[in-house]
């Protein structure tokens, strides 16, 4: 499964070295044969101490067990030179030595598109990363980073829509983070999509992992989305990495009062052209043609509260006084609606069109 070169650049990350050393060893011994014969002459690479711990590890018997340990865990590796690593992330300026991956890691070549954003997302918020995501995925792989808020829904949608994901963590694939999405990683990599690390298996989720996490996010993806981002805000470092990358940013405009929208319509004052109000927005840049609303069938009284609502949200009670109904079949023809999709129930008992059937 693995070829001996790929065995010992994954023994020599797990002694610890740095993706620039073990690029500078390949260079300098560009066979494995050539490698376990002369790393004694690496003593500008290495220093003494890093030198012993990386000939322990390059022995057979660790590399067998490592193997056969991650194997156990139904862990596999990808790596820098493993024909199935992405070239979307060579050719970045820090690219990950080896991913940890469980699932379908043929998706690391696939078309993939982020969709990210904060982790306390609003009902608007929310609307728009599931109504954005349902109609992305029908077209690209979605990326995003597992994170609570925006991060899950994009997964979530995805794989409710039959589509494929990829999840990228900020800790080890042994070590799911947050630890109430091990279910949802667990379905993502059960159902033929893919969840990745750099990180070690057992690694815990420090810190600086999710600045570096968030590179693999964007640098994955041909374009990426950020559906709601207060002022500061992982999200806008994602952003940042994703146009250093060279990677198209696209923005939904929020309300100008909601601090959870800070972020996102300041990135929209200050890139041109980056905001979206559809998804078709997105699709027809990479000239993809957006699938036609299904017509939805209403009753008369199902029609009178969507005509309503169409020109502004309406709390209850003015539905109330304005359609005539009793409150029990308001109520009951509200739930319809809303079990369908068609409308969407917001705080203060108001409700809306849903985003995706406007």
């Amino acid at each position: 499964m693995y070829n001996l070169k790929e065995k010992l650049t994954v023994a020599m990350y797990v002694a610890g070295l740095s993706a620039s050393q073990i690029v500078g060893l390949w260079e300098r011994f560009d066979t494995p044969d050539k490698l376990l014969n002369g790393i004694d002459k690496a003593s500008d690479i290495l220093d003494c101490k890093q030198l012993a711990t990386v000939k322990k590890h390059l022995k057979d018997t660790f590399v067998a067990k490592y193997f056969n340990k991650l194997a156990q865990d139904n862990i596999l590796c990808v790596t820098y030179y493993s024909e199935n690593y992405p070239e979307t992330l060579k050719n970045i300026s820090d690219p990950p030595i080896v991913l940890f991956a469980r699932g379908n890691v043929g998706l690391l070549k696939s078309k993939c598109f982020a969709v990210v954003g904060t982790r306390k997302l609003s009902n608007y918020g929310k609307r728009v990363t599931m109504n954005f995501t349902s109609e992305l995925a029908r077209y690209f792989t979605i990326v995003s980073g597992l994170a609570y808020g925006a991060d899950s829904v994009a997964h979530t949608i995805t794989l409710d829509n039959n589509g494929k994901t990829i999840a990228v963590l900020g800790s080890g694939l042994n070590n799911i983070y947050p630890s109430t999405n091990r279910g949802l990683a667990e379905r993502i990599a059960m159902s033929g999509s893919l969840i990745i690390s750099e990180f070690l298996p057992d690694a815990p989720p420090l810190a600086f992992h999710f600045p570096r996490r968030n590179r693999i996010v964007s640098a994955l993806s041909v374009g990426l989305l950020v559906t709601e981002a207060p002022e500061k805000s992982g999200t806008l470092g994602t952003v940042n990495l994703a146009l250093d990358q060279g990677r198209d940013v696209y923005v939904v405009p929020g309300e100008i009062y909601a601090s959870g929208f800070k972020g996102s319509n300041n990135l929209i004052k200050s890139l041109q052209g980056c905001m979206v109000t559809s998804p078709s927005d997105i699709l027809s840049h990479y000239n993809f043609t957006p699938r036609q609303k299904v017509t939805v069938q209403l009753n008369i009284e199902e029609q009178a509260i969507v005509d309503l609502l169409s020109q502004d949200k309406m709390n209850f009670d003015d539905l109330l006084v304005s359609t005539g109904f009793s409150v029990s079949t308001l109520n009951f023809l509200l739930a319809n609606l809303e079990l369908r999709s068609i409308i969407a129930k917001l705080p203060g008992n108001f409700y809306c069109l849903d985003g995706g059937n406007r």
